[in-house]
């Protein structure tokens, strides 16, 4: 019979296959204890490029990406990276990474304050729609190739829902849990946030995460003009409500469906 264990701060989390520590503590021992760390943790097509740009420019801090390589592959973190600038503050910029216990205990020994981005789940799959055509097809929440480019509108809509929506749902509930259980302390923010009132947006990350920074130094970050409303950049500001306007009924069924297995998970930020 299957015992059902609850995600807990576990230094055996850590291992490999082979049973082996990850050299955590050797790491941990060459990086300054007065270390801060920011590092933006965002679900896909939720403005992380943008908010990470306007963070980066506010701490003014190094840039350390918490993996080398992309591609298809998962975007979990390799601790060597934290060897970088040991003796000053670092941001990391948007990652596409799930909670789990190793990340976990990484955040929390070293520190970590991770700032967890979230967009509207329909306008997600339009913007994700968007990136498959625009961008680029290759991503790691789904595979895409040839016979995708094939299909009409209406079933690549589909195939996004099927294939990469159910890791949508995954990252969102990995970090809820994370917060809610208490596992590490975190600070939500979503698209809608970001896109309405960006200077309060950046201003939140930097209180929550106790960095003190002027009205002014945050308004030249954000790119507004103090005492004023124009912007001098807004760039991958999409429009609000695609999703549910594109969507069809079946379509936002399956979507609204996945969240019906986590019923004990707040989905608003998600617009459920």
């Amino acid at each position: 019979m299957l015992t059902f264990v609850q995600q807990t701060t576990d230094e055996r989390s850590s291992r490999g296959n082979d049973g082996n520590m990850l050299d955590l503590q050797s790491i941990h021992s060459q990086v300054s204890p007065y270390r801060r760390h920011i590092w933006l943790v965002a679900a896909p097509k939720s403005g992380s490029t943008w908010l990470g740009a306007m963070l980066l420019d506010a701490l003014k801090w190094p840039r350390v990406p918490l993996l080398e390589w992309y591609d298809r592959r998962e975007q979990e973190v390799d601790p060597r990276m934290l060897l970088q600038h040991p003796n000053e503050d670092i941001f990391t910029p948007h990652q596409h990474t799930r909670a789990s216990q190793p990340t976990i205990n990484i955040i929390n020994l070293f520190r970590i304050i991770p700032i967890v981005l979230v967009r509207n789940v329909f306008d997600t799959v339009i913007s994700l729609y968007d990136h498959l055509h625009k961008e680029a097809n290759i991503i790691p929440w789904g595979y895409f190739d040839e016979p995708f480019y094939n299909f009409d509108k209406e079933k690549q809509l589909s195939a996004i829902i099927d294939l990469c929506v159910p890791w949508f749902f995954n990252f969102y509930v990995s970090w809820y849990k994370s917060g809610v259980n208490g596992l590490c302390n975190l600070h939500w923010a979503t698209y809608e946030e970001l896109t309405d009132d960006p200077f309060n947006c950046v201003k939140d990350v930097l209180e929550f995460a106790g960095i003190s920074k002027t009205d002014d130094e945050i308004a030249g970050a954000v790119g507004i003009e103090q005492g004023s409303e124009t912007e001098k950049t807004r760039k991958n500001v999409g429009i609000k409500g695609r999703g549910e306007s594109t969507l069809n009924e079946e379509q936002q069924a399956r979507i609204r469906k996945y969240a019906e297995y986590y019923p004990d998970v707040d989905f608003s930020r998600m617009g459920l």
